[in-house]
């Protein structure tokens, strides 16, 4: 286990609002920090650490890292399962996927699946998961996981480079982002069979979901836009622009924000989630950004620095009302 140090909070204005917000920075999150997962109460948060193989849990409350576990060789996508406690760490290197025990921080099983798995996503019921493989050849892959039987249940042909992940919260529906074809593929998991294909923005990377199930949000980094996806139509309603390079995505708990990463122009863009307005307001962050997650209070966002090691913990006030 290793400790980390992290440094005083800093004030500043969020996005033109009259009260202020605080930014906490948590220094040294292992090397190469990717990807970032929240434990159901949201106090703790696991962060991938590509560069030295671990998951690192970071105390959202104390502002620290508390402790760190090896998994495998460069660990990517991340998921908790809320309703067994552990969490689902994708290793490319290793070709499989880590259980990791979170009572005990320690792993309890290695799911192979062999390729070079990347993205994690949990079905609604809590005993099946989904994850993206780039495969070692120009067809990636999904492979759907029993989790009572930790096991591999089917492995699905994908388009080229399968690099996000996300599931329906209704209907369970998994949606995948192929950024070699500029799509995002809808599968059935129970027939276990693509259903539908959704051409989006170019290079498309980040994906996530109304809890509502409603719509989709796809980052597309080469055209530097959000694609915003119709789940009852499977096409895209509107497409946004962003900033640079955009990344990861995140919906707050409560359906009310979008929040996208943009990873060159160093800062995360915020807009409401219903559309009522396309004027996204940003606030700035550390070196190298690439995921984001938003808390259950909805105000607390985690932002992942890869360049700069770090994980920012970023207090934002409810109202988006301008002073």
């Amino acid at each position: 286990m290793k400790l980390r140090l992290v440094v005083a909070p800093l004030l500043f204005s969020l996005f033109g609002f009259s009260a202020a917000g605080k930014i906490y920075r948590v220094k040294k999150v292992g090397e190469y920090p990717n990807f970032v997962a929240l434990a159901p109460d949201g106090k703790t948060a696991y962060v991938t650490s590509y560069g030295t193989g671990e998951v690192v849990a970071v105390d959202l409350v104390e502002h620290k890292v508390k402790q760190s576990v090896v998994v495998g060789n460069s660990p990517l996508g991340i998921a908790v399962v809320d309703t067994d406690n552990v969490a689902l760490v994708a290793c490319k290197d290793s070709g499989t996927v880590a259980v990791v025990n979170l009572t005990t921080f320690r792993v309890d099983a290695n799911i192979k699946v062999s390729g070079a798995p990347n993205a994690v996503a949990i079905g609604r019921k809590g005993y099946r998961a989904f994850v993206t493989n780039f495969a070692r050849t120009k067809e990636g892959q999904l492979h759907i996981l029993d989790l009572r039987e930790r096991s591999v249940l089917a492995t699905l042909p994908m388009g080229m480079a399968p690099i996000a992940v996300a599931v329906s919260p209704v209907t369970e529906a998994v949606y995948v982002v192929n950024g070699g074809s500029n799509e995002v593929w809808v599968v059935d998991p129970d027939r276990r069979t693509v259903i539908n294909k959704i051409p989006v923005g170019e290079a498309p990377d980040g994906i996530a979901i109304a809890p509502d199930g409603s719509r989709l949000f796809v980052s597309n980094s080469r055209t530097d836009d959000l694609s915003v996806i119709d789940t009852k139509l499977n096409k895209v309603s509107v497409t946004i622009p962003v900033g640079k390079k955009p990344f990861g995505v995140a919906v707050s708990p409560d359906g009310k924000r979008v929040f996208v990463v943009n990873t060159e122009d160093r800062n995360v863009m915020m807009l409401p989630a219903d559309l009522s307005s396309l004027e996204p307001r940003s606030f700035p962050v550390e070196k190298g950004p690439v995921d984001i997650k938003v808390a259950p209070d909805n105000r607390t966002v985690l932002v992942v620095n890869e360049q700069s090691h770090s994980l920012l913990i970023v207090e934002i006030p409810l109202t988006n009302s301008k002073s």
